[in-house]
């Protein structure tokens, strides 16, 4: 997506001018010409057909004023005349036209503008000025007005039109003049107020100064009459009115033969055979926009961008989800519904960007999104084979690397550990035989996998009738050791609580849990590789496991993950020497059950005597607890205040109590 976007800030964006807009009028189609305005063309064939000359502006005036009488006495609401009247001809001639334009009242006449460059002495351009260049003072004075008519060029051909020259004080052009005669004559056959007071142009002709034309088609397509057959229409009453009343009549060069035409310019609707349009076709469409206020509108510079950059990030998000085929389909078809949302814009006069949105976009997302498919098979083809390699379900594995990163490097994570084990596993397997003893086991498993996964965690390793399951917690310690907490529990209710054994693969299990800094990753030498799980926490969480069978209890905690616990959910037991371990460890026991409130009030006191080595009072506070119904810990706590009573603690007393070795 940010790629697309920077294309479209780069000058590739220019390409909508060209071969964009060339292809939204392809789709567009010809549109139906404006009946409101027409063309008289000077023409070739015209002159002809007349006997005059072949460039137009050496015809006699006297037959323009003949036109100007002709269209006015048949209703035209207003003429222009697209070519300058700069210099004197005949006196009789440019008096007649004078005489036909004072008496019309509503013809304006072209008037252009050069632009002159102030250099100095070393041809450097100081400045540049825009001159006016007016018709002669006679006909100026006698028309309705005059105005210039000023197309903005680009590389791409006309694509704009100006309603106000500003160099030239925001003068209002030809097309603008004519549009607001075209209103007033609207007004004045309807009696609705379209125009302003006293004679001023209506502001929507004027706002804003350069517009989009909205081109109808090629060369012809707005009514052309060539000159002479204007003419004949004029002579027949009821042929020239049809042709000509209440319409804006514009009067210019427009010769189909391109080597003869004076004014043309290239545009979308340029022809293949080089056919531009003509300079009064142009300033007809002009005139027909204003007045059916159609001109071309383009969406903010920030809105396209929003829009095309939303379009690639569609564009891009099958790729990320979905397989090759379906994400190319739904790239095409994207696609073309912005076409398809473009060609509908266009006809409304919206003109959204075409080729970025509809073709580059696209490309660009297959490409990339190919490029990023391909990866991620080799990836995942790399996880399939180390999963086969190891012995590890495909799902596993990517979960694996998802956490890793690079699995067989590995790395150190914080983790929480669930170490577990089946009670009573070794009279059980002694009592089955080999493949009974293993179908057990894989019914226990199929039981206890799934709660592990099911809460987050991953089954790194089993061994015998022990696992070992992880929560990585690099980010979120809290939220891994709450979930390793829930699948402890989850575990002990389904292996080891009221009508639990006769459940399917349920199987009486001790857990222990601990957390702390892990590497996890492969582990071996050449040609027997395993993903393991190796540090002292591990080892720790283990012991931890195997206290239980001495405290009698099922879920044990380290005070690392149970100081992050419910405390309804725990309860301390005191600190331990776990065997073959040199430092000793608080442990948390974890349950759903709590002790009755005597047996946990006098544990309580028994627990602080013993840290005192008050062994007398502490035993017989355990003794009391176990009575009281806490037949676990307290029980051991009692023996074992037994065994020491009498002894005196020495210097070394940590407080802590000692576990049999197994």
């Amino acid at each position: 997506m940010s790629l697309v976007t920077a294309l479209w800030l780069s000058p590739l964006a220019d390409v909508e001018n060209g071969p964009g807009l060339d292809l939204l009028y392809a789709l567009r189609g010809i549109r139906p010409a404006s009946p409101d305005v027409v063309i008289v063309a000077l023409d070739t064939a015209s002159a002809q057909a007349l006997g005059l000359a072949d460039r137009p502006e050496r015809w006699p005036r006297s037959l323009h004023a003949r036109l100007v009488n002709g269209l006015v006495a048949h209703g035209a609401a207003v003429i222009g005349f697209d070519m300058l009247f700069a210099e004197a001809h005949d006196a009789a001639d440019d008096r007649a036209l004078h005489d036909a334009l004072r008496e019309a009242g509503n013809v304006v006449l072209a008037e252009t503008i050069h632009r002159e460059t102030i250099r100095d002495a070393d041809g450097r351009t100081l400045a540049t000025a825009d001159r006016r260049i007016l018709p002669l003072p006679l006909f100026a004075d006698a028309a309705m007005a005059t105005a210039p008519f000023v197309l903005p060029k680009t590389p791409h051909g006309i694509l704009e039109f100006w309603t106000v020259v500003p160099t030239a004080a925001d003068r209002p052009t030809l097309p603008t003049v004519m549009a607001a005669r075209m209103l007033e004559h609207r007004q004045a056959e309807t009696g609705t107020a379209l125009t302003p007071p006293s004679g001023a142009l209506p502001a929507l002709l004027l706002a804003p100064p350069r517009r989009l034309l909205n081109l109808h088609g090629p060369l012809g397509t707005i009514p052309t009459i060539p000159y002479a057959q204007a003419l004949e229409l004029l002579a027949d009453p009821a042929a020239g009115a049809a042709a000509f009343a209440g319409k804006a009549v514009l009067v210019g060069y427009s010769e189909p033969n391109q080597s003869r035409q004076i004014d043309a310019h290239p545009t979308p609707y340029s022809g293949a055979d080089g056919v531009d349009v003509s300079g009064v076709e142009l300033c007809a469409t002009a005139v027909a926009n204003l007045l059916q206020q159609a001109s071309l509108q383009r969406p903010p510079a920030a809105a396209t961008l929003a829009l095309v950059s939303l379009h690639a990030g569609l564009l891009a998000l099958p790729w990320a989800l979905l397989r090759a085929r379906t994400a190319l389909a739904i790239t095409l078809a994207l696609a073309l519904a912005w076409v398809w949302i473009a060609h509908r814009a266009f006809a409304a006069f919206l003109w959204l960007p075409l080729v970025v949105p509809a073709l580059v976009a696209p490309l660009v997302a297959i490409v990339l999104g190919m490029v990023a498919q391909r990866r991620r098979d080799r990836r995942h083809q790399a996880l399939l084979e180390q999963a086969a390699e190891l012995g590890l379900p495909r799902r596993a594995m990517e979960r694996l690397a998802a956490v890793l990163g690079d699995v067989r490097s590995g790395r150190t994570v914080f983790a929480v550990c669930l170490c577990t084990d089946i009670v009573g596993y070794t009279p059980l397997s002694e009592a089955l035989s080999p493949e009974a003893a293993r179908d057990a086991l894989n019914r226990y498993f199929a039981r206890f996998v799934p709660i592990v996964e099911r809460h987050g965690g991953h089954v790194a390793d089993m061994v015998g009738d022990a696992a070992l399951a992880l929560w990585i917690a690099d980010d979120e310690p809290q939220s891994a050791v709450d979930q390793a907490c829930r699948a402890a529990l989850a575990l002990d209710q389904a292996m080891n609580a009221a009508g639990a054994a006769a459940a399917e693969g349920a199987l009486p299990t001790r857990l222990g849990l601990h957390c702390g800094p892990v590497f996890f990753g492969e582990v071996g030498a050449d040609g027997r590789r395993e993903i393991r799980a190796v540090g002292d926490i591990v080892n720790t969480t283990s012991r931890i496991q195997g206290a239980n069978k001495y405290l009698h209890t099922r879920v044990l905690a380290s005070a690392a993950v149970g100081a992050r616990l419910d405390a309804a959910l725990t309860r301390r037991l005191g600190r331990f020497l776990l065997v073959g371990k040199a430092h000793t460890i608080e442990l948390m026991q974890v349950s759903h059950e709590a002790v009755p409130q005597a047996a946990a009030e006098r544990f309580a006191l028994g627990l602080a005597a013993f840290e005192q080595a008050d062994f007398a009072a502490a035993g017989a506070h355990f003794a009391a607890a176990r009575e009281a119904g806490d037949t676990g810990p307290a029980a051991f706590y009692a023996e074992h205040c037994r065994q020491l009573a009498g002894q005196a603690p020495g210097a070394c007393w940590r407080g802590a109590a000692i576990l049999p070795g197994k």
